[in-house]
């Protein structure tokens, strides 16, 4: 569903109108059934006190919601993303103290659920003064200058198009293009790393996305070192193998 509201949010507003109200048919399409079908809901599940347990959970996970939130905020305001990732380490410890309050007031004669929220809010504390060695390769502002020069010196260039609010983005971030294996390929191969943040539907960077022929973030583009060579462009769903071995394709003469 990312990559529909990604594309829609950069359409006209006919468009985006249209991409938004599929979206909402679609999530609806339950409740209609159930109406033109009444019968049907004796498939559901019967009522009870399980819906009070279930109620708590779901304000527990919507309480996640504004610690991502918080995050991307950061991002559109701040140009300091170390900064930003600290507020939300720091939003993510008040959310373990919440839960471990919600267990105390929940089973207040057990001495197990005291242990357990000893042991929540400890981990909350610990959350913020996490401080993670960051040892990996420094992406550079994309910009068409920036790509025209690194091509024009013969390196193989990888563009990372993320943005803040793109959850797939921070995943294949975390999961592949931060790991061991392919930080080692773009030290070996001396490739040009540049990120084009799209976080505020940056102009040029919608333009170069429509010369790969995407709409949209994620997108993976790997300009080989030839010149005159053609991009390749990567699945949205990102694996190191996947990433291995289009460096293996694109960066060797």
């Amino acid at each position: 569903m990312g990559a529909a509201i990604g594309f829609a949010l950069a359409q006209p507003a006919g468009v985006t109108f249209a991409v938004f109200t599929a979206l909402g048919l679609g999530l609806a399409t339950p409740y209609l059934l159930l109406s033109f079908q009444p019968a049907w809901t004796r498939i559901l599940p019967r009522p009870g006190a399980w819906m009070e347990i279930l109620k708590q959970l779901t304000a527990v996970l919507s309480s996640v919601l504004p610690s991502g939130l918080a995050w991307v905020y950061g991002n559109l305001h701040s140009g300091n993303s170390q900064g930003v990732d600290h507020l939300a380490r720091l939003l993510w410890c008040f959310l373990a103290l919440a839960i471990a309050g919600w267990a105390l007031g929940k089973w207040p004669a057990s001495w197990k659920s005291a242990i357990a929220a000893l042991v929540i809010a400890a981990l909350g504390l610990a959350i913020p003064l996490y401080q993670p060695k960051d040892t990996t390769l420094v992406w550079a502002p994309y910009s068409q200058q920036a790509l025209d020069q690194a091509r024009a010196a013969g390196h193989p260039v990888f563009i990372d198009f993320t943005a803040a609010w793109c959850l797939s983005c921070q995943v294949n971030e975390r999961a592949v293009l931060k790991s061991a294996d392919v930080q080692q390929q773009f030290r070996k191969n001396n490739v040009t790393l540049l990120k084009a943040d799209w976080t505020q539907y940056d102009p040029e960077i919608t333009k170069q996305l429509a010369s790969v022929n995407r709409s949209g973030v994620p997108t993976y583009v790997i300009y080989p070192a030839m010149k005159n060579s053609s991009a390749d462009v990567l699945p949205e769903l990102l694996t190191k193998d996947i990433v291995l071995t289009a460096l293996e394709k694109d960066v060797k003469p």
